[in-house]
């Protein structure tokens, strides 16, 4: 007479575990609020173009404006080499790097980015940007950070520390 109990504590217990497992709050999706109808034109030119760079430079700044560095790495990663060495492309893997937490990498493709377009005219917003992101990547390496994202305070004090900013806290 006892084994019906059983057999219902045990249905039970199950359906909780089911109830649990399928309350779970859904994936937050990369591509969202219309973002696919944004980013597909850019995979699409780069499928069809895979040699143009400012195409896979656009397709990357999309990924990392929507907080995708994985995927700006891996399309910037499957670019013939002869792109991978242009500064702009190059400029745009050491951000997605340092996004993914890889700041000592990151840090010597920036200097690589400065010393090209020491040698070659690049467009100054490009050597403005990438000598103030270097030297926040130089302040990352000096301080120890390994992942801004996950050491936040440590990455806003390398932060003021690379742009000499001081704050100062009267209590």
């Amino acid at each position: 007479m006892q084994d019906w109990r059983w057999v219902s504590a045990g249905v039970a217990l199950l359906t909780l575990c089911w109830l649990g497992a399928s309350a779970r709050t859904p994936a937050i999706l990369i591509v969202a609020d219309g973002a696919g109808a944004k980013l597909a034109p850019l995979e699409a030119r780069v499928g069809s173009h895979p040699g143009d760079a400012r195409a896979l430079a656009r397709l990357a700044d999309a990924y990392l404006e929507r907080s995708a560095p994985g995927l700006a790495k891996a399309a910037l990663d499957r670019a013939p080499p002869r792109l991978r060495d242009l500064p702009h492309v190059t400029d745009a893997r050491a951000r997605a790097l340092s996004s993914l937490g890889n700041p000592r990498l990151a840090l010597e493709l920036e200097r690589s980015v400065l010393a090209r377009c020491s040698e070659t005219p690049c467009s100054p917003t490009l050597v403005g940007h990438a000598a103030q992101r270097a030297e926040w990547l130089e302040e990352l390496v000096r301080m120890g950070v390994r992942d801004p994202v996950r050491q936040p305070r440590l990455a806003m004090l390398a932060y003021r520390r690379s742009v000499r900013e001081v704050a100062l806290d009267v209590r």
